[in-house]
């Protein structure tokens, strides 16, 4: 029997009710808070809805009760630094790395890798442009040296002691004094030795010839490397080790000397890239030593066998089934073939409907 409706207000009621459109059955309605811009979380918060009421969830990059969130400094911790092996940047609800001048940053966005200047335009050198950890010098070819900038190079001369004749000694930049002597001076970055006519690197000029961290000693820079890296025998680069992202190898790591090696597992070869693993297709190859058929699978193969065949214990060898040799294949004489077998029957009674020889997979009637 129907139900007979009085007012429309009544017929909602009820339809709202029967619905589930009432929240736990008190009489009000679930409101979508989040929805409607009636929540009060913060803006750095997602709002979530819930049955009679929403929560408020701080959004990744941020911490909080969801009412109130505030930014993760991830650059705060000195020693880690956000992982950037040279600067860390922090920014709202999230950070990023940056590398000194001479430093390109890495793919994994926190290594810090040497920038080759000699590549472009020879680095502006007019002979010989060598490249260095961060940096980069000019060389003159013999019976040159080099001028104050660093990048022309100047015929020696032979005359008397002056800044021309090269024999003033000077690392980087000669002067020559009012009292017609030469005095000697350092590019920046570097500080005159107790020689006067030497130049000490400092970590001012090419993070001190380091790739990640440098130090400032009496001897000269000493050079460090992030957490889970590791210090090259030449005491400047810093080399992967399987403690940072697997040492970037698809399979197997292993920390060697010079760095991380990475190997793959059987069924797979490693790529000229020397992290990465391909699977092998064996079935290329003698059709993987199957008998019939091979299948290729990841990191692996699989052989088969047709029909009427077996596959032994080696995996790859087909055997003939002899059907034979089981009870009741035939109701008399059973002949096995490669593959297949026949059934025939003695003199006198015919092979009945049931039709019992088979060939190749194919299904013969006697007649």
């Amino acid at each position: 029997m129907g139900t007979v409706c009085f007012s429309w207000h009544f017929c909602l009621f009820f339809a709202l009710l029967f619905t589930g459109r009432f929240a736990g059955g008190n009489g009000v309605p679930d409101a979508d808070e989040c929805t409607e811009g009636t929540d009060d979380c913060h803006i750095d918060a997602i709002c979530q809805n819930t049955p009679k009421s929403y929560k408020c969830i701080c959004k990744p990059g941020y911490k909080g009760e969801g009412k109130q969130c505030e930014d993760i400094d991830e650059c705060e911790n000195d020693f880690y630094n956000g992982g950037c092996v040279h600067e860390c940047i922090n920014i709202p609800g999230n950070y990023r790395c940056t590398c000194y001048d001479g430093f390109m940053l890495a793919h994994d966005g926190h290594n810090c890798l040497d920038v080759d200047e000699c590549l472009d335009n020879n680095g502006g050198c007019q002979h010989i442009c060598v490249n260095t950890m961060g940096s980069y010098e000019c060389q003159c070819k013999e019976g040159f040296f080099l001028s104050d900038n660093q990048h022309t190079c100047i015929h020696r001369s032979n005359e008397g002691m002056n800044c021309m004749n090269k024999d003033h000694g000077c690392a980087h930049i000669c002067r020559e004094t009012p009292k017609g002597g030469v005095a000697c001076e350092c590019r920046p970055g570097f500080e005159l030795a107790k020689n006067q006519k030497d130049c000490k690197l400092t970590c001012n000029y090419g993070n001190g010839g380091c790739q990640h961290t440098c130090d400032d000693t009496d001897t000269g820079p000493v050079c460090g490397c992030h957490q889970k890296y590791a210090l090259h025998s030449d005491g400047r680069t810093c080399i992967e080790t399987c403690a940072v992202n697997n040492g970037g190898c698809d399979r197997t790591c292993k920390d060697t000397a010079t760095g991380v090696r990475c190997s793959c597992p059987v069924g797979f070869t490693l790529q000229p890239d020397g992290k990465t693993c391909k699977d092998i297709d064996e079935c290329l190859v003698n059709n993987g030593g199957c008998d019939h058929f091979c299948r290729n699978t990841v990191g692996s193969f699989e052989c088969s066998c047709q029909k009427g065949y077996k596959l032994l214990t080696d995996e790859r060898t087909c055997q003939d089934i002899d059907e034979c040799s089981f009870e009741r294949t035939c109701d008399h004489t059973c002949i096995n073939y490669p593959g297949s077998f026949e059934c025939l029957c003695h003199k006198g009674p015919q092979l009945t409907s049931n039709i019992q020889r088979y060939r190749r997979g194919m299904v013969f009637l006697l007649t």
